[in-house]
């Protein structure tokens, strides 16, 4: 598999290109790709394949949690009708917990290994980017809503807009700890309130 998987991975071969204009690299179509490889070597470079093609599917159409149980999302991304082959659920458990460990993604503490959240950007990059916009827009020294900054119509042309709450929360935990901003509580997650003192992130 090692030098079939090198050639896909470059990118040789037909791509399959999705309605939502997301394309998959050419390794989609490769059948041994959607069997958990027993070699380490293998599976490592295995697992790295498939851990960049969802954190590219996941970016490119602004998705954060990967539900093992959500076949509409799992049926596009891990099972390729064309060849007639599909991940099982135990393996793209498997790649997930790779992505863990290298902080491309975490697991929801109660679901038992079923949900994950998907870093295709880190909260430090989000904390920048929020931070930047907040100063651009003039909002530094004032408070914003978490829906404000998720919702709210002053951000509805930036990447950020319908960030999940997960991802909003771990970002603002950055922004508090770099001294950027300060929280406040709020009667739920949405009306929680934040303060940001400079641009800097």
């Amino acid at each position: 598999m090692s030098q079939a998987t090198s050639n896909a991975a470059q990118g040789l071969g037909q791509a399959t290109t999705l309605a939502s204009g997301f394309q998959f690299p050419s390794i989609h179509n490769f059948p041994p790709f959607y069997t958990l490889q027993p070699t380490a070597s293998t599976w490592k470079n295995q697992s790295d394949l498939w851990s960049t093609i969802i954190m590219r599917y996941y970016r490119h159409h602004r998705l954060y949690q990967l539900d093992l149980d959500d076949s509409t999302t799992n049926d596009q991304l891990f099972n390729n009708q064309r060849i007639n082959r599909k991940l099982k659920p135990e393996t793209i458990q498997a790649i997930v917990e790779e992505m863990v460990k290298k902080g491309d993604a975490e697991w929801d503490a109660t679901s038992r290994k079923r949900r994950a959240i998907i870093y295709w950007r880190r909260p430090e990059d989000w904390a920048a980017m929020i931070s930047s916009w907040v100063f651009e827009s003039g909002f530094n020294n004032s408070i914003l809503t978490y829906y404000e900054i998720a919702h709210g119509e002053n951000s509805e042309d930036q990447e950020f807009y319908n960030i999940h709450p997960t991802v909003l929360q771990k970002t603002m935990d950055v922004l508090v700890k770099r001294g950027v901003a300060a929280t406040f509580q709020g009667a739920n997650f949405e009306e929680m309130g934040v303060k940001f003192f400079n641009a800097g992130a």
